[in-house]
């Protein structure tokens, strides 16, 4: 994304931020045309629903879900996981 429609991206903040069922930010046809993997990790909380990760699940081509609880998730397995996907896409 260029610096110009990035700085459009944040003008239209306060008039787009409450104006869709989804999050605020890049529009679902701009994440479609990201050639870039992306680990989506669930969460469940006030500010990270876990219909938004599944939500980017299908909006990023190149996501891959990990489907996993989030009360699962640990200390123990959590890094592991993101190590794991590091590795696997550097």
């Amino acid at each position: 994304m260029d610096v110009e429609a990035y700085k459009q991206i944040i003008a239209d903040i306060p008039r787009t931020l409450l104006d869709r069922d989804t999050a605020p930010g890049a529009e679902p046809e701009d994440l479609f045309q990201l050639d870039i993997p992306a680990l989506i990790v669930p969460g469940k909380d006030v500010a990270h629903a876990t219909s938004a990760a599944r939500y980017l699940e299908e909006c990023l081509p190149k996501s891959e879900y990990w489907d996993i609880l989030p009360d699962d998730q640990t200390e123990q397995n959590a890094p592991a996981r993101l190590i794991e996907f590091l590795e696997r896409h550097s």
